[in-house]
């Protein structure tokens, strides 16, 4: 089985847009930000049947103006599995690297470590929360998006995918639900929704 992975990448303030997808091997990504958080945080995290973390039945975290961004980018990058989209072995570029497949227990380390606003949106898309939500409640969904680098005044993690590399009935009609507002929107044989 092959893992597609594909990422929006805005170019040069959005003027824009390039989709690339790669064939990265086997459907479960070997040593995704699941694997890398257990390892690095000491969480324990299953690499077998998906994980529901605790904190997908938490309450909505309080907004907090501004958010207390965790600043310790090189962990937080240690988490992310980010891709070469030019395939020049740099992973961020214009300061923003884009990451691939991240599962409900590395998007709960993500919003516990504080490197993950709850409600940053990248511009029509949910909230990071409401995605977070959405990946937990469907095992085998991920969500994809961009880490900004800790020189910009901007740093955040933003989410702007929700993917799974199957789709059934039930994922269809809530993913054409949550995904109403998407910029575009794949449910044939898999599920993509992009947010651009």
């Amino acid at each position: 089985m092959n893992l597609a992975v594909s990422a929006g990448v805005a170019v040069a303030c959005g003027l824009a847009v390039v989709a690339v997808t790669a064939s990265l091997g086997p459907a479960e990504p070997a040593a995704g930000p699941a694997v890398v958080a257990a390892t690095t945080t000491g969480i324990p995290v299953s690499t077998g049947v998906p994980v529901r973390p605790a904190l997908c039945d938490a309450e909505r975290p309080a907004t907090r103006d501004p958010f207390p961004f965790n600043r310790d980018a090189a962990r937080r990058d240690r988490l992310l599995p980010f891709l070469d989209l030019l395939g020049n072995g740099e992973t961020f570029a214009g300061g923003a690297g884009f990451f691939g497949p991240v599962d409900a227990a590395g998007l709960a380390v993500l919003l516990d470590g504080k490197w993950l606003d709850p409600d940053d949106r990248q511009n029509a898309a949910p909230s990071a929360w409401e995605i977070f939500q959405f990946v937990c409640d469907h095992p085998g969904t991920h969500a994809q998006g961009y880490a900004i680098s800790p020189d910009r005044e901007d740093y955040r993690v933003s989410l702007e995918t929700v993917w799974a590399p199957e789709i059934d009935d039930a994922l269809r009609a809530d993913a054409l639900k949550f995904c109403a507002d998407a910029d575009a929107l794949e449910t044939s044989d898999h599920l993509e929704c992009f947010w651009d």
